[in-house]
C-alpha cells in the first residue's frame, strides 16, 4: 500500500499535452451528460453506477481483493445494465449533442416588458377562464425543428385574437402545439415529443407531457392551459410547474425572456466559471479520475529512433561538404505500448539552422528547439548531442569564357569569325582559391563544318567552382564563308 501511495505522489508525473486534451474532451462529454441527466429523474441512478465503478477501480488499484472480487462481476455486465436503465436517456443524450451544434445566436428575440408578451399572457388567461385547452412553445436558443412533427406553417403576428382562434375547439389545429419563433407564430397544430418522466407529469394529460417533453431536449419554454381545471402550467428545463395565480405567468415569461434574450454584458470567461460550476467541476474531476485509474496506470515505455538530419537557411554562398553523424538517436518515453503503435521515424524531425556557418569545420550543439517529436511522448536523451559540419564559403566572380577549337575548315572555306555567348560566366569561387583567368569550352572540331552555325558547348568547370545560376553551357557562333 505504501509503495502505491508513494507512486501516486511521485514528483515526476510525465504529463503530456495530449493528456490534458484527453481529460478535457471526456469532461465536455460528461458535462453535457450531466446537464441532460439533471433534467431527468435518473441522475441518482447514474451517479450510483459511477460510484460503484469508481469503487471497483479503487479496490483494484489498492489491491482490496474481496471488494474487487465481488465487484468484478458487476463491472462485467455494467454496460448491459447501463443500456437497459438509460436507453431513453442515451437517445436524448445524442439528440442533445446534435442540438449543441444548432444553437442560434439571434433566435426568439422576445424582449422583457414587450407588448407581445402581454398578448400571449392575455390569450392564455382568457382561454383558462373559458377552460379551452392550449399548448404554446416559445423557442429559445436551441432549434427545435428536429423535435417537432407535422403542423401548419403560419409566420403570423403574435396577437391575442390569432392565438385564441387557433385553439378554438372547432379549429383543426387546436389539438397541437403553437410554436413561437423570432417574435412570430411560426407553426400551429404541431406534434411534440412526449415525456416519460411520469413523476413530473403526475396526473396531467398529454398536453402537459408534450410541454415537458420539448423542454427536456431543448431550452424552450412551454405554456399549457388545462381545459379540465382551467389552470395554467409552465415547463422549462425539464420541470413542470402549475401556477397558482394567472399573474404568475407574466413573471415567469419575464424571467425566461430576460435570461434567454436580453443582451449579456457579462464577460464570457466569467460566464464559463460562474454558471453550472459544480457540474463542470464534477465533470473535470470524474474525467481526471477515469484518466488516472486507466490511462496513467499504463506505465511509461521508452523507445529509441534514428532520425536523419536536415538543414535550413543555407546561404547561397555556402556549401556543406560533409557532416557527421548523418543520423541522431533520440530516446523518448510515452504512456503504454499503444502510444508507439503509429509512431515512426517520419514523425520526428531534426532541422538545423545553418544560416551562420563559418568557412571550415563547425561544431553545432543540438538543442530542444531543433528537434520535433510527437505531442504524446517526451524526449529522454539525444545521442550524440554535437554535429561536426564542414562548410565551404564562396564569393561570386565574373570569369571570361574562352573557346577551344581544333582542326581547320576546308581549303575552299574561310572561318570569318567566332563569338561566344555569354562572354563571361558568374561563378562561385571558394574563399581560399584564386580566381581563374578563364573558363574554357569543350573543344569544337571545325574541320567538319561547311557553313555558318551556332553550336551549344559545355563549359569545362573546375571541381571547386560552381555556376551561380547553375548554367554550364555557352553558345558559340561560327561564321564560315567560301573563299573569294
Amino acid at each position: 500500500m505504501n509503495q502505491v501511495i508513494a507512486r501516486i505522489f511521485q514528483p515526476s508525473w510525465n504529463l503530456y499535452i495530449t493528456d490534458f486534451l484527453d481529460i478535457l474532451i471526456i469532461a465536455l462529454f460528461l458535462y453535457s451528460l450531466f446537464l441532460l441527466l439533471r433534467k431527468t429523474r435518473s441522475y441518482l441512478v447514474f451517479f450510483g453506477l459511477i460510484m460503484t465503478m469508481g469503487l471497483y477501480l479503487f479496490a483494484k488499484y489498492f489491491n482490496l481483493y474481496l471488494t474487487w472480487y465481488l465487484l468484478q462481476y458487476f463491472v462485467g455486465v455494467s454496460l448491459v445494465i447501463f443500456v437497459i436503465i438509460f436507453q431513453s436517456e442515451i437517445r436524448k443524450y445524442f439528440e442533445f449533442l446534435g442540438l449543441i451544434g444548432t444553437r442560434q445566436i439571434k433566435v426568439g428575440r422576445l424582449a422583457p416588458k414587450s407588448p407581445l408578451l402581454g398578448e400571449i399572457v392575455q390569450s392564455c388567461v382568457r382561454m383558462a377562464q373559458a377552460k379551452i385547452g392550449a399548448l404554446i412553445v416559445i423557442q429559445g436558443n436551441d432549434d427545435i425543428v428536429n423535435f417537432t412533427e407535422g403542423g401548419t406553417a403560419l409566420d403570423g403576428v403574435i396577437s391575442e385574437d390569432i392565438i385564441q382562434s387557433i385553439f378554438d375547439p372547432h379549429s383543426d389545429g387546436h389539438d397541437g402545439a403553437l410554436i413561437i419563433r423570432n417574435n412570430r407564430i411560426s407553426k400551429f397544430g404541431t406534434h411534440l415529443p412526449l415525456s416519460t418522466n411520469f413523476k413530473e407529469i403526475g396526473k396531467h394529460g398529454t398536453r402537459h407531457s408534450a410541454a415537458l417533453g420539448i423542454t427536456e431536449v431543448s431550452d424552450a419554454f412551454s405554456i399549457v392551459v388545462s381545459e379540465e381545471k382551467g389552470k395554467i402550467s409552465i415547463s422549462k428545463e425539464g420541470k413542470l410547474k402549475t401556477l397558482n395565480e394567472f399573474s404568475d405567468l407574466e413573471k415567469e415569461l419575464e424571467k425566461y425572456t430576460r435570461a434567454k434574450f436580453s443582451p449579456k454584458p457579462e464577460n464570457p470567461f466569467i460566464h464559463i466559471f460562474k454558471h453550472n460550476l459544480w457540474l463542470k467541476g464534477g465533470a473535470i474531476l470524474t474525467a481526471s479520475l477515469l484518466w488516472f485509474f486507466s490511462v496513467y496506470q499504463a506505465g511509461i515505455i521508452e523507445k529509441a529512433y534514428s532520425i536523419p538530419i536536415t538543414f535550413e537557411n543555407l546561404p547561397k554562398d555556402t556549401a556543406i561538404e560533409n557532416y557527421s553523424p548523418k543520423e541522431i538517436e533520440i530516446s523518448v518515453i510515452g504512456r503504454g505500448d499503444k502510444v508507439f503503435e503509429k509512431i515512426t521515424p517520419e514523425n520526428f524531425q531534426i532541422i538545423l539552422d545553418v544560416a551562420n556557418l563559418e568557412n571550415g569545420v563547425n561544431k553545432i550543439e543540438l538543442i530542444r528547439k531543433d528537434i520535433t517529436i510527437p505531442l504524446n511522448v517526451s524526449m529522454v536523451s539525444i545521442e550524440p548531442e554535437t554535429v561536426l559540419l564542414t562548410a565551404k564559403k564562396y564569393y561570386a566572380s565574373q570569369i571570361p569564357i574562352v573557346i577551344k577549337t581544333k582542326g581547320e575548315v576546308a581549303k575552299e572555306l574561310e572561318l570569318k569569325g567566332i563569338v561566344v555567348t555569354p562572354e563571361f560566366i558568374e561563378m562561385w569561387v571558394p574563399q581560399d582559391t584564386e580566381i581563374p583567368n578563364e573558363i574554357a569550352t569543350e573543344t569544337i572540331d571545325i574541320s567538319t563544318l561547311t557553313e555558318s552555325v551556332i553550336v551549344p558547348v559545355k563549359l569545362i568547370i573546375p571541381n571547386d567552382l560552381k555556376p551561380v545560376k547553375g548554367d554550364s553551357v555557352a553558345n558559340v557562333a561560327l561564321t564560315i564563308e567560301k573563299q573569294q
